[in-house]
């Protein structure tokens, strides 16, 4: 709830309202507003219909206080209530976050969280649609990858022959990581092919998305409360003349790990069997 309220505006200029539904009493949540400063409508749905319409109740949960709850994510709904995609998660643990949507369908701008490296034919830029991040939360990783003037790169699915651009990441138990994302390419015609080559040139962005590890292991492997994520990015540069040797690019993502919110609600306002 709190992330929807942080990121409210920038779904608004989307063109979507902004709502929270739990099955928290109307008293619970208003105190959690309070609590959070939240401005955004917090509905309350204490017999969980809604959610049983919804078909998302965590069925698992047969008993005490947490029956009812649903399991955690998020519609998109348009002006005539057609779901246009819903983000859900069967483990309660994860938690994809309002952030990676906007970033990764929406295409908004993710945030710094790395120094830009700077070769002779090529800038790498890291970011991260959050640069706070908690245990089981989904952010999205992003390059934006500036090739010099009259220069292109091959893109994924140009023939075998060729050297396409790839984006790896080191393997660690702080993340896990989907595969690479790329933006549509480019398409030009090259002597000897009859079909044109798929390639890149001047700006472009890649995204990947990552599911951050317990807080468990992040207090272990990340003690000091930063994370860092390292890769590499390997491309070949070429003009309409030659191609240049390939390079491998290392990149840093830097993180902040925050704790999770751990205020229980005054007694009064627990539901029964907390």
């Amino acid at each position: 709830m709190v992330e929807l309220g942080i990121h409210a505006e920038a779904i608004r200029k989307l063109g979507y309202g902004v709502a929270a539904l739990s099955y928290d009493s109307p008293a619970a949540l208003a105190h959690f507003a309070k609590r959070k400063q939240l401005s955004i409508p917090l509905l309350s749905d204490p017999d969980s219909k809604v959610i049983d319409a919804f078909g998302i109740r965590n069925e698992t949960i047969k008993s005490g206080f947490a029956k009812g709850v649903p399991h955690p994510g998020l519609f998109l709904i348009d002006a005539s209530g057609k779901v246009e995609a819903k983000y859900f998660e069967e483990d309660y643990r994860e938690r994809i976050t309002v952030s990676s949507i906007l970033t990764g369908r929406f295409g908004e701008r993710a945030a710094p969280a790395g120094a830009a490296v700077d070769r002779a034919r090529i800038r790498v830029t890291p970011s991260a649609s959050a640069t706070v991040v908690r245990g089981g939360q989904h952010i999205r990783l992003s390059l934006d990858l500036m090739l010099g003037r009259g220069l292109h790169a091959y893109a994924p699915g140009a023939p075998e022959e060729f050297i396409t651009v790839t984006w790896k990441l080191a393997d660690s138990p702080s993340w896990k990581s989907a595969a690479p994302q790329w933006p549509r390419p480019e398409k030009g015609k090259l002597y000897g092919y009859d079909e044109p080559i798929p390639n890149y040139s001047g700006l472009f962005r890649a995204t990947r998305e990552i599911t951050i590890a317990s807080q468990q292991v992040l207090a272990k492997e990340s003690p000091s409360g930063e994370l860092q994520i390292t890769g590499e990015f390997r491309y070949q540069a070429c003009n309409d003349r030659v191609c240049f040797p390939p390079e491998t690019v290392p990149v840093t993502w830097k993180l902040i790990v925050e704790g999770h919110d751990r205020e229980r609600l005054p007694k009064e306002l627990q539901r029964p069997g907390f």
